[in-house]
């Protein structure tokens, strides 16, 4: 039995998971986090609003990209050596290739997301916030995934579990620090491809806990890599 708890495609008290997450701590982040939060901070503010989760979301889906070449890189080597690759081999490279895949895809969805809402509310940002820094943050961390996951795969999903424990929290805080988002009502064409919301409230739990899925699929990974 998988001793992680996974809540996408269940219906599960999403309130309920907010006062979980809360009483549960974050986990510790490591040097290059820490700097990365307080730049956001400092770029963006230190309150939480939605152009700061919409950068987090254009980060968040990188390192999920590399673990997905990552499990390409694997059938490459694994099939292309002189003994025949083994289904250990196998196992691994599809399992890193659907992880990454399908996190990449959802967090892809949480981006559109909030973006459309900021578009329905009118929150323009300016040239610089909006083009040149998310663009400049984003080459950067789609080099240091990649160099993370060639260091050792098992830092690259350490790292991530951090980054996604550290989005799990905030967005339930966004939430907390929003009580009028219980009464209004949310609407994106995105609900094409995201499990529709009744509020902005439980739209957010919703991608607050897609985040501590992530965390898990992560620290699962690690558990995987060591067997």
């Amino acid at each position: 039995m998988n001793r992680y708890e996974y809540t996408m495609g269940k219906d599960v008290d999403l309130k309920a998971e907010q006062e979980k997450t809360l009483r549960t701590p974050v986990m510790k982040s490591n040097l290059i986090l820490k700097s990365m939060f307080l730049m956001m901070d400092i770029l963006y503010g230190f309150k939480r609003t939605l152009p700061k989760f919409m950068i987090i979301e254009v980060l968040a889906r990188y390192p999920y990209w590399a673990w997905e070449n990552g499990g390409y890189k694997i059938v490459t080597k694994s099939h292309t050596k002189r003994k025949w690759a083994t289904r250990k081999e196998s196992d691994l490279a599809l399992y890193l290739i659907d992880l990454g895949r399908d996190s990449q895809d959802n967090e892809q969805w949480h981006l559109m997301l909030i973006q459309d809402i900021m578009r329905q509310k009118e929150m323009r940002l300016g040239w610089l916030k909006m083009k040149c820094i998310p663009r400049f943050l984003a080459g950067t961390y789609y080099y240091l995934t990649r160099f993370m996951w060639a260091m050792n795969p098992k830092w690259s999903f350490r790292m991530n579990a951090a980054f996604e424990s550290h989005a799990e929290h905030e967005y339930m805080k966004l939430v907390d620090e929003n009580p009028e988002w219980e009464y209004e009502t949310v609407d994106s064409e995105y609900f094409q491809f995201y499990p529709a919301q009744t509020s902005m409230a439980n739209l957010f739990r919703r991608i607050g806990l897609d985040e501590r899925d992530h965390m898990n699929h992560s620290l699962e990974a690690i558990e995987k890599m060591n067997n």
